[in-house]
């Protein structure tokens, strides 16, 4: 480019020169000299700023090609930061339910999280009167393990706390299973089944005689625990396990925590509540 403009301002001085000794028709050929050879300047003073201005468009492109990338390399490693940092929470939250899955003869590689629950109260009042809840109500299993610390304060020992599973919500006429630890006989588990809104099925397990650590009395704990696998469901209390029911009615809905009081008042709280899908 440089050696563009040089040939030209050097063509225009040469011909300046060329017209000023030759002259031919007067001062018009002068006129015409000096004007041909002030074209050639600027032409070639013209050249030489579009190739400043298109080197200095060159260098601020660059200069934001170089920010910007920068920025996006900054933005990448905040992202891969943090995923880093969620995937190391994840793995720190799930590994106590990994430990706990061989408890009810479940490998920790199969399947995997549903949800882990936050602690929630229960408190429900009269006569079979039952209260439900899940922050994860969207997540819909087949089979499944979900255990939770259990904590009761009930007016009578027929009304207890535990789990629906596989409940279709239907509020009107609801569908679903109930597993419920009751204080009556010295620790009682209850499998009911519920078609349109009403107990169609009722088994009773004997949880206090099978499970030397179920703790029966108000205001205290048991861990309860139910693996779902097709129309087989496998109760745990405290780590042991009490019996097996078999129910084909429903296979899928979601899980919840539940809480029912066959008269006056039942309190149910749940701590270390976990779904873990087998699906």
């Amino acid at each position: 480019m440089k050696r563009y403009i040089y040939l030209l301002l050097g063509i225009g001085g040469l011909l300046g020169a060329a017209l000023a000794c030759n002259p031919v028709g007067g001062g018009g050929q002068a006129a015409t000299a000096e004007a041909l050879a002030l074209s050639i300047e600027q032409t070639a003073t013209a050249a030489a700023e579009a190739n400043i201005n298109a080197e200095a468009l060159v260098q601020t492109a660059q200069a934001e090609a170089t920010a910007r990338s920068q920025q996006i390399d900054a933005t990448l490693a905040a992202q891969e930061a943090q995923a880093g940092e969620a995937a190391a929470a994840t793995a720190t939250a799930i590994a106590p339910i990994l430990a706990e899955l061989p408890t009810y003869g479940v490998d920790p590689s199969e399947g995997q999280p549903g949800w882990i629950h936050p602690p929630l109260t229960l408190d429900v009042e009269g006569y079979l009167q039952y209260d439900y809840a899940n922050y994860f109500i969207g997540t819909l299993v087949s089979d499944f393990v979900v255990a939770a610390d259990i904590t009761w304060d009930t007016t009578t020992g027929l009304a207890g706390c535990g789990f629906v599973l596989r409940s279709d919500g239907n509020e009107d006429a609801i569908n679903e299973y109930m597993v419920i630890a009751s204080r009556g006989g010295n620790g009682t588990v209850f499998f009911i089944t519920q078609t349109n809104g009403s107990f169609f099925r009722q088994q009773n397990i004997p949880a206090g005689r099978v499970d030397p650590a179920f703790e029966w009395q108000n205001n205290t704990t048991n861990r309860i625990a139910v693996v779902a696998r097709g129309d087989t469901f496998t109760l745990y209390t405290n780590g042991t396990r009490i019996g097996e029911v078999t129910d084909s009615t429903y296979n899928r809905g979601f899980v919840a925590m539940v809480a029912l009081s066959e008269s006056g008042r039942t309190v149910c709280e749940f701590d270390n509540a976990w779904l873990w899908s087998l699906d």
